[in-house]
């Protein structure tokens, strides 16, 4: 089991792809690993990005080049006893 105590940061990115890699390089290794997805924008924030776009237009199309883009942080970690043979196996330094 993966805990706050005995974990380590392997991999920050924001690319599903590159996540995925990495995961499916631990998966067939069998090395254990939690994953943590945060949200890089609020509610309160996209609301409001959108909420430009549609006053700047009067109720027309969006401008706001800001209201679609929903970006993610992915974050892998491993426990810290096999986090050198995870970077290894997964091309990542330190």
């Amino acid at each position: 089991m993966i805990t706050i105590f005995n974990r380590a940061k392997l991999f920050t990115d924001n690319s599903a792809q590159a996540a995925a890699d990495v995961w499916n390089k631990l998966k067939a290794n069998k090395i254990p690993y939690a994953m943590k997805t945060l949200q890089n924008h609020t509610s309160f924030g996209k609301t409001l990005h959108a909420s430009y776009g549609i006053t700047s237009t009067n109720g027309g199309m969006r401008s706001s080049v800001y209201a679609d883009q929903i970006t993610y942080t992915y974050i892998i970690y491993v426990r810290k006893k096999d986090e050198a043979r995870a970077r290894e196996i997964c091309g990542l330094r330190k």
